[in-house]
């Protein structure tokens, strides 16, 4: 049987969306990191609530995403090891663009 499916206009218009937005954070655009890293985000796979309280507990000098990104790696890795469900800053930093990708999707 064949089926045809008619109505996935505004579907198809949220996945060009996403992938316009796949392409912006593979180019580097700036986002906020409370957006980023969405409450749920971090209830779901760290031990913090908020990513303000992450950076605020964390043993290194960390006000803001723009620090993590100058930080010692070794380091900040550790610390993201004991504190999240991830080992390393980048793994962290895929997961949550996938997630908020597939959220605006899906939303």
């Amino acid at each position: 049987m064949d089926l045809q499916v008619v109505g996935l206009e505004d579907l198809e218009s949220r996945i060009r969306d996403a992938v316009d937005r796949i392409g912006e954070l593979q180019t580097g655009t700036q986002v906020q990191s409370e957006v980023f890293f969405s409450p749920q985000f971090m209830r779901n796979h760290t031990e913090f609530e908020s990513f303000d309280t992450f950076c605020a507990q964390s043993p290194l000098a960390l006000d803001d995403a723009s620090d993590l990104e100058g930080a010692p790696r070794d380091q900040l890795n550790e610390y993201i090891a004991v504190t999240t469900a991830f080992e390393t800053w980048e793994e962290m930093k895929t997961r949550a663009a996938e997630e908020a990708i597939i959220d605006h999707v899906v939303s």
